[in-house]
């Protein structure tokens, strides 16, 4: 009956968390589009600058490796905001090219500590209305019932002498 309610309170506790995924995405998807529109003019306004002497961005992020002195302080500026850039692009697209349904699953794997945290700090968990949160939802609620189901279950028979404990 123990085994039973502790499972009962692990599959509510998970239930609750798992159905925020969706909604924790979705905002950190958002968090992600303002860092991107935030670089997007510097990086542009870079490509534009060593496009006027005839470099592509690879050519220049090339020869800023051999630079040294101020060029040098200010080449790895600007190698850190492209590659910052690049990366987040990549990201975007991995999250976007997901289905709605599996987002939170691509996102727990691959996500980017900074954004993660700076969307977490803001974030306030609520009451899934979606069809997305209340799947989420459930198979929480499935895997922190199962899970300490099937192991007081184990423990029971392993050590309860006959008694049953889930």
């Amino acid at each position: 009956m123990f085994g039973r309610l502790l499972a009962l309170i692990a599959g509510a506790a998970l239930a609750v968390a798992a159905s925020q995924g969706p909604a924790f995405s979705d905002q950190y998807m958002q968090n992600l589009t303002g860092r991107i529109d935030e670089l997007q003019p510097i990086v542009e306004e870079f490509d534009a600058k060593v496009g006027e002497y005839n470099y592509s961005r690879a050519a220049a992020m090339a020869e800023c490796s051999t630079a040294s002195g101020l060029l040098e302080a200010l080449c790895s500026t600007y190698e850190t905001i492209v590659n910052r850039y690049e990366t987040l692009l990549a990201h975007m697209a991995e999250l976007n090219a997901a289905s709605i349904w599996t987002r939170p699953l691509v996102l727990a794997r691959t996500y980017k500590k900074d954004i993660a945290e700076s969307v977490y700090s803001a974030f306030k968990p609520a009451v899934p209305a979606t069809p997305e949160g209340f799947a989420y939802g459930g198979g929480g609620f499935l895997a922190g019932y199962i899970v300490p189901s099937i192991l007081f279950g184990l423990l029971g028979a392993m050590f309860g002498g006959g008694r049953r404990y889930a």
